[in-house]
C-alpha cells in the first residue's frame, strides 16, 4: 500500500490544527503516527513537532523536566529538516523558545511535580 505524501495526508493537517489550538496530546498522537510512517526527509519535520508537542502536553501536566527535555530534543531537531512542508518553523522556534524561557524563570509549585 502506498502512502500519501506527509502533505497530502488528512492527519497531517488535523494534526497541525491541534498543534496550532493547543490540544498537545491530540497532535503528538497523531503525530506519532504519521512518524512511524515517514519516509526521507518527511522523519525530521515529524520528530521536531512530535517532539514539542509531546513537551507542551507535559508542560500541561506539571512535568517540567520532562517538558523541558523534549522542547529541547525538538528544538536541536529543527536543524534537520529539510523540507518545511509550509509549517512556519520560526514561528514554532520563538514560541519553544518563550516558553523555555517561562520555564527556567516560574519558580516551581513544590509537591506537584517530579525532582530535576
Amino acid at each position: 500500500m502506498m502512502l500519501p505524501p506527509l502533505e497530502d495526508d488528512p492527519r497531517f493537517e488535523a494534526a497541525l490544527r491541534y498543534f496550532r489550538d493547543g490540544d498537545w496530546l491530540e497532535a503528538s498522537d497523531l503525530f506519532e503516527e504519521l512518524f512511524f510512517e515517514a519516509v526521507r526527509d518527511e522523519v525530521p519535520l515529524v520528530r521536531v513537532l512530535l517532539q514539542i508537542s509531546t513537551g507542551m502536553h507535559h508542560l500541561s501536566r506539571g512535568q517540567r523536566k520532562a517538558a523541558r527535555e523534549r522542547l529541547e530534543e525538538g528544538l536541536r531537531a529543527i536543524a534537520e529538516v529539510t523540507n518545511a512542508r509550509g509549517v512556519d518553523l520560526n514561528e514554532i522556534v520563538a514560541q519553544t523558545r518563550a516558553t523555555m524561557r517561562k520555564l527556567t524563570e516560574e519558580p516551581r509549585d513544590r509537591g506537584t511535580e517530579e525532582p530535576d
